[in-house]
């Protein structure tokens, strides 16, 4: 198959001013990111809607929130390695779509999706078989550990199919197609969205089912991107044929994808610690927690599809060894972050409140979770700038950057922090909000450091 190379393309390596081209590649990315919000905001909205409370008295819509908080950095450990499988595809297909080589970029889309898939149906057994050791070894106990089992080891049979879409996302973006991952990923999350409330309370399922409500939507959507992978007249396709798997495609995956791959679920290792040391201070604590990332996320998805186009500007730029053009969309990728960082901050604050009310009725989650979006809200300007160093990392194939870079953040700066607050002072849970920002100051200070030494070299091979 020839695949020529398309306006978007086109756009990418050659047209001006890129701040225009990142705003309208992004476009898209930022409206599925708004509905990936909207399906978050969502779950916690109709979980706090469940009536009634636990053995203990506590209040089952805040037993419940506090459940999906403790299960998230366990899941995510495992679609960490999706995402880095993802990040290599991405940089290693967009560089050669951007140096021409269509019929090399080809063969490393089918074993990105070869890949994926075996993964998927692994972790699926294991996060089902190591669900209640996890989460037992974390504190949870009583209803909330029941819960939270039960919320994960339903997901655990989502993680097939989202890593076959997280392969899907990465062939598609490298050829500059931002529009058709996010029309059916649109489909999905708005599916999600009307089963969740139907599944949580019309059924009185809870937590049962606002697990049920999102595999299920990603189950109605796999057809679709099958269909997709396999026939495209704009972009490249894939052949599910065993035959297709090449040792050196595979090793050049895994040297981009590990890092970034052990460097996410490195992060979501301490997260699982993070959450651990949250819920020591009670379920009020842990349900603010995910009520206030789930805001904070409202401030960052613009950014996010920002950085996401960053790293296919960089990857189709490298191939086409037009270093230049590479390091200036890092620039403006930065000023458009930050920008939007400041405007979404600046609105979202002063509504804080109001947007807490919609999570919880507990008094005591409600004024947790407005403290803790404040501290996390004021620091999220330099999110931004964290956000495009790892995708300047990632598109350029140095991986190993934004792994340093993740770990730093987490390991070197925001745990020790915490555990020194909660050692030698009585701050509270406020130590953890604090540490949380500072961490965030802190890492936008090593990306910078480490973008500095970005060689923007081409990983393709002359022949595969």
């Amino acid at each position: 198959m020839n695949v020529k190379v398309d306006q978007k393309s086109h756009l990418i390596l050659y047209r001006n001013p890129i701040w225009k081209g990142l705003l309208y590649l992004s476009f898209p990315v930022f409206l599925v990111n708004v509905l990936k919000t909207l399906h978050d905001i969502v779950d916690g909205v109709f979980l706090g809607m469940v009536d009634g409370v636990t053995d203990t008295g506590a209040s089952l819509a805040t037993s419940m929130q506090s459940a999906v908080a403790l299960t998230w950095p366990i899941f995510f450990i495992f679609i960490s390695f999706g995402m880095g499988l993802s990040v290599a595809g991405n940089a290693l297909i967009g560089q050669y779509v951007g140096k021409g080589d269509y019929e090399t970029a080809k063969k490393y889309s089918n074993n990105t999706v070869f890949i994926s898939l075996f993964l998927g149906v692994l972790f699926t057994v294991i996060s089902y078989v190591l669900a209640p050791s996890v989460l037992s070894l974390m504190g949870a106990e009583g209803t909330d550990l029941t819960f939270a089992i039960t919320y994960l080891r339903i997901r655990s049979f989502e993680l097939p199919i989202l890593f076959l879409i997280f392969a899907f996302e990465a062939v598609r973006r490298a050829t500059g197609d931002t529009v058709t991952p996010v029309i059916i990923s649109a489909i999905g999350i708005v599916l999600n969205i009307i089963l969740t409330p139907l599944m949580v309370l019309n059924l009185d399922l809870g937590v049962t089912g606002a697990a049920l409500s999102t595999v299920l939507a990603h189950v109605v959507i796999l057809p679709i991107v099958v269909f997709f992978l396999l026939k495209s007249r704009k972009s490249l396709t894939v052949n599910f044929n065993i035959k297709q798997l090449n040792k050196l495609i595979i090793k050049d995956i895994f040297e981009i994808g590990i890092p970034a791959s052990t460097g996410q679920s490195i992060q979501a290792v301490g997260f699982v610690i993070l959450n651990s040391l949250i819920y020591a201070y009670g379920t009020s604590v842990s349900a603010a927690f995910y009520i206030g990332n789930r805001i904070s996320s409202l401030v960052m998805f613009p950014v996010s599809a920002v950085a996401s186009i960053v790293a296919i500007y960089i990857a189709q730029n490298v191939g086409a060894e037009n270093v230049p053009r590479a390091k200036k969309s890092v620039r403006e990728g930065i000023i458009i972050s930050v920008i939007m960082m400041v405007i979404g901050i600046a609105i979202l604050l002063p509504f804080s409140e109001a947007i807490v009310l919609l999570f919880s009725k507990d008094e005591s989650t409600i004024s947790f979770a407005k403290t803790y979006v404040f501290w996390i809200g004021i620091g999220l300007p330099l999110m931004a700038l964290f956000q495009v160093y790892l995708s300047a990392f990632q598109g350029s194939g140095e991986t190993k950057k934004s792994f340093v870079l993740a770990i730093t953040r987490l390991w070197v700066l925001r745990l020790p922090m915490i555990l020194l607050a909660n050692k030698y002072t009585n701050l509270g849970p406020m130590g953890i909000w604090y540490a949380m920002l500072a961490s965030n100051v802190l890492a936008a200070f090593v990306g910078a450091f480490l973008y500095s030494k970005v060689k923007f070299l081409p990983k393709t091979r002359k022949a595969v």
